[in-house]
C-alpha cells in the first residue's frame, strides 16, 4: 500500500530523476512481494542496527525493507556527511535517526526528539544497539520553550494497525489538531525545551549541523519560535527538511505560506523537497515537505 501523499511525491520526483525512481520502483516491489518477519526484527543502515517491531503498525514493515518516504534519501545524502551532526524532531520511531546515523558515522551525532514513551523507546533500542556510535536520545518535544504541554498522542492498537491517515506518526501538540479522531487518540503531559537552548547546553557547533529534520504534525510554528538564534545566524544557513501543513478551512487555520515566508525572511531558499524547485507556495497540498537551505 502506498500512501496518498506518498503517490503525489512519487509522482514529482518521477518527473525529476526518473533513474533514481527506477530504483524505488524495484525497492517498492521487493517490499511487495517479501514476506516481513513477525514481531521484532532487525534493520540494518551500513554498520547501523535498528531495532523495530512490526506488530506495531503496518508502516513498520516500510523500515524493514527501507522503503519509508525514500524520495527524501537523496536529500539526506546530500547534506547528512561523515563526521556531521544531525537533529531530529518528531523523530517518531527513528526511522531517519537510524538512516543518518549511518551517514554520519563513529565520528558524527545523532539528537533525536521524541516525546511520546510508545515512540520513544525505539531510539532508546537505537542507542543501545549502537554503543559505537553517538546517539543522544531525548524523551522531549521542541517548541518556543521549556515547560510542559498536552500532547494528543495516537498509540498503537490492533485497531489502527493498518490505518495509514491516523496512524503512529500522527500525534501532536497543536492543540485541537486530532480532534477529528479523537477515538483514535490519548492525551498526556510531556516535556518541552527549544532547540536553541539545547544546542547551547551541549555546545553543538552549528557548523557542525548537517541537517536538522523537522515533523511535528502542526506544530511547526513552536518549533522555528524555538530556534531563532538557528535561523537568524550569520554566514552558512543550517539546512533544514520541514514538512509543513496547511488547511485554511480549520478552525483554527494551518497555513504554510507563513512558515515558508518566515524561512525567507531569514535568508533561506525554500524548496520542494521531492523535485528540489522552488517551492510552490500559492499551490501547497495539505501535507508538504519542504528543504530549506
Amino acid at each position: 500500500m502506498i500512501a496518498a501523499k506518498s503517490m503525489r511525491f512519487f509522482l514529482r520526483y518521477a518527473a525529476d530523476d526518473p533513474l533514481r525512481f527506477a530504483g524505488m520502483v524495484r525497492r517498492r516491489a521487493v517490499e511487495q512481494f517479501a514476506k516481513p518477519p513477525a514481531g521484532p526484527a532487525i534493520a540494518h543502515f551500513g554498520e547501523v542496527d535498528y531495532g523495530i517491531d512490526l506488530s506495531v503498525h503496518r508502516m513498520m514493515a516500510k523500515y524493514f525493507f527501507q522503503t519509508h518516504e525514500m524520495f527524501l534519501e537523496r536529500i539526506f545524502d546530500r547534506y547528512v556527511r561523515p563526521g556531521d551532526a544531525f537533529i531530529d524532531i518528531g523523530a517518531n520511531c527513528g526511522y531517519w535517526s537510524a538512516y543518518a546515523l549511518a551517514r554520519v558515522g563513529r565520528d558524527g551525532e545523532v539528537h533525536a526528539f521524541e516525546p511520546v514513551p510508545h515512540y520513544f523507546a525505539f531510539l532508546r533500542r537505537l542507542q543501545d544497539l549502537n554503543p559505537g556510535f553517538h546517539v543522544f536520545a531525548n524523551n522531549l518535544a521542541c517548541g518556543a520553550g521549556p515547560g510542559r504541554a498536552p500532547m494528543a498522542v495516537v498509540p498503537p492498537r490492533a485497531e489502527n494497525f493498518d490505518n495509514f491517515n491516523t496512524n503512529i506518526g500522527s500525534s501532536s501538540l497543536r492543540p485541537g489538531f486530532l480532534d477529528h479522531s479523537a477515538d483514535l487518540t490519548e492525551t498526556i503531559d510531556v516535556d518541552v525545551t527549544s532547540l536553541d537552548r539545547y544546542v547551547r547546553e551541549r555546545a553543538i557547533d552549528p557548523e557542525r549541523i548537517g541537517l536538522i529534520k523537522i515533523d511535528v504534525e502542526g506544530f511547526e510554528t513552536d518549533v522555528f519560535d524555538g530556534m531563532a538564534e538557528l535561523l537568524a545566524k550569520p554566514g552558512r544557513k543550517v539546512p533544514i527538511l520541514c514538512e509543513i501543513l496547511t488547511d485554511l478551512e480549520r478552525r483554527d487555520p494551518l497555513d504554510g505560506r507563513k512558515i515558508i515566508d518566515r524561512l525567507e525572511s531569514a535568508g533561506y531558499r525554500c524548496l520542494d523537497a521531492t523535485d528540489l524547485k522552488p517551492i510552490r507556495r500559492d499551490a501547497l497540498g495539505f501535507e508538504e515537505n519542504m528543504l530549506c537551505v
